[in-house]
């Protein structure tokens, strides 16, 4: 056991420290930022999610998301779902599509059409709020990951085409059989 916890305290140390060399962790007052985040000046939206100040930009819009959102209640919906997550020992964060247009449109239609590269941005934002009320959360679950419910259009999965791969895509239908599944290597030691 000693072992174990000299690895889990290792691993959350480099990832401590790779999360400090994260040039969009934590943007001060003078950095730029984007008002018009969807002028995307002729590059493709895949494209322009990669280049650096867009990915600024979202990080920065999705954080102030989390930390401000109220619903008609005027009741912050993530902190209670952050502190439910952290409780639990969980690392999906559920985001709901709705509340997720509601206050920035433009996050909503980049997550729909080019949903790895902004989930991507999202799960390091997520990262900096959690740590922010939680500082050493990262021990018990170094990564955070946000999930997107709730998304308005639904799909039959006998319509699914070509034109929806590398998009998100909610479906319908019954399933007949189910098999095991097995997660990937992560780390190997």
């Amino acid at each position: 056991t000693d072992l174990l916890q000299r690895r889990t305290r290792r691993r959350a140390e480099t990832s401590a420290a790779g999360d400090a060399a994260d040039p969009y962790m934590e943007m001060g007052e003078d950095d730029e930022y984007i008002a018009n985040l969807e002028d995307r000046k002729g590059a493709s939206l895949r494209e322009w999610v990669l280049t650096d100040l867009p990915r600024k930009e979202i990080h920065r819009r999705f954080k102030k998301f989390l930390k401000s959102f109220v619903d008609e209640n005027g009741d912050n919906v993530h902190a209670g779902k952050i502190k439910a997550m952290c409780e639990a020992n969980g690392e999906s964060l559920v985001i709901s599509y709705k509340h997720l247009w509601q206050e920035y449109p433009v996050l909503a239609i980049f997550v729909a059409d080019a949903p790895t590269e902004v989930l991507e941005i999202f799960d390091k934002a997520a990262v900096a709020v959690v740590r922010q009320s939680f500082p050493s959360y990262y021990m018990i679950k170094p990564d955070i990951h946000v999930r997107i419910a709730g998304l308005p259009v639904s799909d039959n999965i006998r319509d699914i085409r070509q034109m929806h791969l590398n998009q998100l895509v909610k479906v319908s239908g019954v399933v007949n059989r189910r098999s095991g599944i097995f997660p990937q290597l992560k780390l190997a030691m």
